[in-house]
């Protein structure tokens, strides 16, 4: 028998002042409270009751024993406490990977919240446009912008991702504001690999969709900050995520062109491998990136 189950028994017998009721009290039968003392009596090579018909009483070793016994039991429960403490709390390492643009500018500034509040916990933010393969490449969470194509992957729908174009206040006062997708024609347009954008600019208003060609330019770059860059210096006007141009926006370095018209959002997914164990720390991290980013709702 399980000597603490038979100590605990034991205690309960001398607590509740007979078998039945500590019976009850475990969910087992009378007798198998008297095999569990048995069981403690023959261990310990002495009497631990006085047994009669009317009542049940210590002997001086049974109540010495006892004593231990509560302590014993009660330091068990502690231990177990501390235990399901540790699972609950975030403690550890996190390696996650994220398109270069989004985690510099999303994603590295959540991390930092997220280590202040969680001060058990390391992190390593991997940065760069390839598609990383969390099992070969190591990584506990992946954010991917687009279509999931790795199907078998646990998937964490997030906020869609927001396509805009923005051009530097000086291109527009040199070459003339943009009133319709169709006078993107007459423009510089700087294409952006990474979008598979290469010929082709779809963009949906309120009258439907519109495909705006991009001529053959002078100046491709595959990288968001990058061409952020060089439309700020007023080379042309960008197709980039709302993400990488907020800041640009807000200090006037760049313009909103055409607001009404975009690509359709793109969607946005922290994913994970199914069979990986989900630590505090990874549920932690999940839950702040959903209640920062959202669920599949508004739009970044």
């Amino acid at each position: 028998m399980d000597r603490l189950t038979s100590m605990a028994v034991f205690v309960s017998v001398l607590e509740q002042g007979s078998f039945t009721a500590a019976a009850e009290l475990h969910g087992i039968s009378a007798t198998m409270v008297a095999k569990h003392v048995n069981a403690l009596e023959a261990r310990l090579r002495t009497r631990l009751l006085h047994r009669t018909t009317r009542r049940l009483s210590p002997t001086d070793t049974g109540r010495r024993f006892a004593e231990r016994c509560r302590r014993l039991l009660s330091d068990v429960a502690a231990a177990e406490g501390v235990a399901a403490e540790i699972a609950e709390t975030p403690v550890g390492r996190l390696r996650i990977a994220a398109p270069v643009a989004f985690g510099t500018v999303r994603v590295a500034a959540l991390l930092a919240i997220y280590l202040d509040r969680y001060p058990e916990m390391q992190a390593e933010l991997v940065l760069g446009d390839r598609k990383v393969d969390l099992i070969d490449d190591g990584f506990d969470l992946a954010f991917r912008i687009g279509a999931l194509t790795d199907d078998w992957l646990v998937a964490h729908p997030l906020a869609p991702y927001r396509l805009m174009l923005a051009a530097a206040p000086a291109y527009l006062a040199r070459h003339g504001y943009p009133m319709t997708p169709a006078d993107l024609r007459e423009h510089r347009l700087i294409g952006f690999p990474q979008w598979g954008a290469d010929e082709t600019w779809i963009l949906i208003g309120p009258d439907g969709e519109h495909r705006v060609p991009l001529p053959p330019s002078r100046l491709r770059i595959d990288h968001g900050a990058a061409l952020r860059e060089v439309a700020a210096a007023g080379f042309g006007i960008v197709l980039q995520s709302s993400v990488t141009l907020e800041g640009d926006l807000a200090a006037g370095r760049l313009c909103h062109v055409l607001p009404d018209y975009a690509p359709e959002p793109r969607p946005l997914t922290l994913v994970r491998v199914p069979d990986r164990h989900m630590t505090a720390g990874m549920r932690a991290f999940i839950d702040m990136v959903e209640s920062a980013l959202g669920r599949e709702k508004a739009e970044l």
